[in-house]
């Protein structure tokens, strides 16, 4: 079953405590509720590697997480759609993710751009 919920915060950001690039897709303003976050380190050592973590991870509002696992997303007209493959949705405990981006423009831009960098350009 594809997740659907519509967000109001939305952000693509440098930690550099965290040694995390990081997309949050929160439903409401302060981050509660439903969300979606896409993560990378920014840099990988030899137990990231030997550990099958130096890819990207995937987390929800319950704590579930997963490395990699995004079979395709698009983000058109504010509205995102990320697949996932069996193992991910195992995990996440959903097939997919359809999210609506209550946000302004410059914000989605940002987001796109975030996603790009994380998990490359959008598949169809």
């Amino acid at each position: 079953m594809t997740e659907t919920f519509e967000v109001m915060a939305a952000s693509a950001d440098i930690f550099e405590d965290l040694n995390a690039f990081i997309v949050c897709l929160a439903e409401e303003e302060d981050g509660s509720g439903r969300r979606l976050e896409i993560q990378q380190a920014l840099s990988f050592d030899e137990q990231d590697r030997r550990n099958g973590m130096d890819t990207y991870c995937l987390s929800n509002e319950s704590g579930a997480s997963h490395y990699g696992g995004v079979q395709s997303w698009a983000l058109t007209n504010g509205v995102l759609r990320v697949d996932l493959d069996v193992s991910a949705s195992n995990s996440l405990g959903v097939a997919g993710y359809e999210v609506v981006l209550r946000v302004p423009p410059p914000e989605i831009q940002k987001v796109m751009e975030g996603l790009h960098r994380i998990l490359g350009g959008p598949s169809r």
